[in-house]
C-alpha cells in the first residue's frame, strides 16, 4: 500500500498549491483528528492534522482545520448535539457544515447556510468533493452573484476574524446587487449574530 493511500495530505497539498490565492495557516492537531474519529486517509482528517485551516480567494473562504491556527478548529466548531459539524465559513457569514442529522439524512454531506436566502441548502457533495470544488475555479461560479467590483482587494485587507455586513441585506429584495450595497467591515461574531436565528432553523432542498 502506498503512502498516498494512507495519507491524503500530499494530494490535498497539491490542490492547495494550485488554487487561486489560497494559503495554508499554521497549526494542526493529530489529537483533534483522533478525537473526531477521523484518519488522515480523508481530506478532513488530513486538513485537521496538518493545518490550522486554509484561506481561499484572498480570505473570502476560510476552511477550518486543526487547533493552533488563527481560525477556530473543526473541533472547536463541532458539537454532537447540534447534528452538524461546521467546516468553513465566508466573509459574508455563509457557513459550510457536514450533516449529522439536523440538516438532511445524516450522511455527512455538505450544506451551506446562504446569506442571500438565510436557509441551509444542500450541495450534494461529500467533504472531499466540496474541498476539491472550492480549491478550483468552481468557487468563482459558486459565489459569482454575491461578489462586487473590487471584492478581492477589500477581502484581502480583512483580518481573519472579520467579515462584511451588507446593507440592504443580501436576502432582501433590495440587496440582490452587491455593488449597490453598503459594506461594513465588522467582527465575524457580529455577522454570525445577525444570521444565527435563521441558521438554527430548518434546511431547504438545495442551492439553485
Amino acid at each position: 500500500m502506498t503512502k498516498l493511500s494512507q495519507d491524503a495530505w500530499p494530494e490535498l497539498s497539491g490542490l492547495i498549491a494550485a488554487a487561486p490565492a489560497a494559503q495554508v495557516l499554521e497549526g494542526g492537531s493529530a489529537a483533534d483528528r483522533a478525537h473526531l474519529g477521523l484518519t488522515e486517509r480523508s481530506y478532513l482528517g488530513a486538513l485537521i492534522a496538518h493545518t490550522g485551516g486554509i484561506t481561499v480567494d484572498h480570505g473570502w473562504l476560510r476552511l477550518l482545520g486543526g487547533a493552533g491556527g488563527r481560525l477556530p478548529s473543526v473541533l472547536d466548531a463541532h458539537t454532537d448535539s447540534s447534528g452538524r459539524c461546521v467546516v468553513g465559513f465566508d466573509v459574508l457569514g455563509g457557513v459550510f457544515a457536514l450533516d449529522g442529522g439536523s440538516l438532511g439524512v445524516g450522511d455527512g454531506r455538505v450544506y451551506y447556510f446562504a446569506p442571500d436566502s438565510l436557509r441551509w441548502e444542500g450541495l450534494d457533495l461529500t467533504h472531499s468533493e466540496f474541498l476539491t470544488a472550492m480549491l478550483t475555479d468552481a468557487i468563482g461560479h459558486f459565489y459569482g452573484s454575491l461578489r462586487w467590483d473590487g471584492w478581492a482587494a477589500d477581502v484581502a485587507a480583512l483580518a481573519l476574524d472579520r467579515g462584511f455586513s451588507m446593507y440592504p441585506p443580501l436576502w432582501s429584495a433590495e440587496g440582490k446587487d452587491p455593488n449597490a450595497s453598503d459594506r461594513r467591515d465588522v467582527p465575524m461574531t457580529e455577522v454570525a449574530r445577525d444570521h444565527w436565528p435563521a441558521a438554527t432553523s430548518e434546511r431547504s432542498d438545495g442551492r439553485g
